[in-house]
């Protein structure tokens, strides 16, 4: 089986090499940056089945590389290793493209778990490779979507939303539970990330969002999906 292709986005030599060393001796084929414009130029000129991006380098912030991904329709899991510790951070990173958020210092078995995870998640369920909702088609297996047969980008975030309700379809599924399982949060964070992401969604969905017929809120419960 061919090794995973990692990408290490890390400004610090001294770890950049132990996570290089670390993930080769996983069986990983792993390469190492210490910048934004060197991020840019592998990503550019090599495919990664993951990267591991330090968010605070030398020349930008990896957030601008996170966005900028997902613009050009790369989906390639991103694992966010930043000193930024707070729940606005992690909601911000998740929010811009970030998969996953490991603050440091971190434990590396907990690091190697959670790469690991990743990688398996990029196998979707044969049942939810797609998705037809009101005037959105969407492509699960090649990240892709339409609206009205027009091309449109929704995130990684937005893509695991939608397939976590198509799963549950017609059941409620909780506020805490979405947070949990989708955004990986703890259950108790106050944020209104969830409210902003289906709105988003209702644009490409619904005829009218002010009226949804297919995104619904149950109101102090969650929301469900109805086809």
């Amino acid at each position: 089986m061919t090794p995973a292709r990692l990408l290490v986005v890390e400004d610090d030599p001294t770890l950049g090499l132990s996570l290089q060393l670390a993930l080769s001796a996983e069986g990983y084929d792993v390469t190492t940056v210490g910048t934004l414009a060197a991020a840019r130029t592998a990503i550019d000129t090599s495919a990664f089945d993951l990267v591991l991006l330090d968010l605070g380098l030398p020349d930008g912030d990896g957030l601008e590389l996170c966005a900028a991904m997902r613009q050009e329709r790369n989906f390639a899991p991103i694992i966010a290793l930043t000193a930024r510790a707070t729940i606005e951070a992690r909601v911000e990173g998740l929010g811009a493209g970030a998969d996953d958020y490991v603050t440091k210092p971190f434990d590396l078995p907990e690091l190697l778990a959670r790469i690991a995870a990743r990688l398996r998640r990029r196998q979707w369920p044969k049942a939810s490779l797609r998705l037809e909702l009101g005037r959105l088609r969407v492509d699960f297996a090649a990240r892709q979507a339409t609206c009205d047969g027009e091309p449109v980008s929704l995130s990684e975030l937005e893509l695991r939303l939608l397939r976590f309700l198509h799963e549950r379809e017609g059941t409620v599924v909780s506020r805490e539970q979405l947070l949990t399982d989708v955004w990986e949060l703890p259950a108790t964070s106050k944020t209104r990330t969830i409210d902003t992401f289906v709105y988003r969604l209702r644009k490409f969905i619904e005829p009218d969002p002010r009226v949804p017929k297919h995104l619904l809120s149950a109101r102090g419960a969650g929301y469900r999906l109805i086809l």
